[in-house]
């Protein structure tokens, strides 16, 4: 959640010019330890700054054989485009809510982040950097930062690694996504490194997405 793929903790600020009026759809299974998750994610761009995101998440814990699930609403608004200023900025607002085994719904915390991107390499990569703000329920504040650089070395096949902390947990995260149709369909395979409470835990990434529905 908070993320655009293929990164789990980053997003980015890059507007796109042909994204007026579309859909994308992805999905996605990760492993980190003995918790799994399944994912889901839709977005529409009302226009090339302004788009919504609805996630559906499921996670299941092996190791103490419990089943939850998530959701998050998430809302992003750019200020700028890259075409035009060479980098771009925006703002990032999120609501999430999350429902453990035999409980209702309830509402898991709210978000506010500010990410920034910078193409480099002509155009062949970009630097992403985001700050940002969570308020959990029933629990204090937390501050957030994520920094993500992601490169194309081959063709249709782009490599990326992210770093991320909120709170006192930590991620590393790096992969490849290779574009089956450039722009269109795309398949990502990375692994992921989280450190919490103390404990330390290794994983898979898998992921699909569609775009410009």
């Amino acid at each position: 959640a908070r993320a655009d793929r293929p990164f789990l903790a980053t997003t980015t600020a890059a507007a796109e010019e042909d994204d007026d009026g579309v859909w994308s759809l992805e999905g996605g299974s990760q492993r980190v330890g003995p918790r799994r998750a399944l994912s889901l994610a839709t977005e529409y761009a009302f226009s090339p700054v302004t788009s919504a995101q609805v996630e559906l998440a499921r996670w299941r814990d092996r190791a103490a054989g419990e089943t939850a699930h998530e959701a998050e609403f998430e809302l992003k608004h750019l200020f700028n485009r890259i075409g035009r200023d060479g980098w771009g900025w925006g703002v990032v607002a999120a609501l999430g809510f999350d429902k453990p085994d035999g409980r209702a719904w309830t509402r898991s915390g709210v978000s506010l982040a500010v990410p920034y991107t910078l193409p480099l390499w002509g155009g062949d990569g970009a630097l992403h950097l985001n700050a940002g703000l969570d308020k959990p329920r029933g629990a204090t504040r937390e501050w957030r930062w994520a920094a993500a650089l992601e490169r194309e070395l081959l063709p249709r096949t782009t490599f990326f690694a992210e770093a991320a902390r909120e709170g006192d947990a930590r991620l590393l995260h790096g992969g490849l996504r290779w574009w089956i149709r450039r722009e269109r369909v795309a398949l990502g395979l990375s692994l992921q490194r989280v450190r919490a409470g103390g404990e330390r835990a290794s994983g898979l990434v898998i992921g699909v997405g569609w775009y410009d529905l």
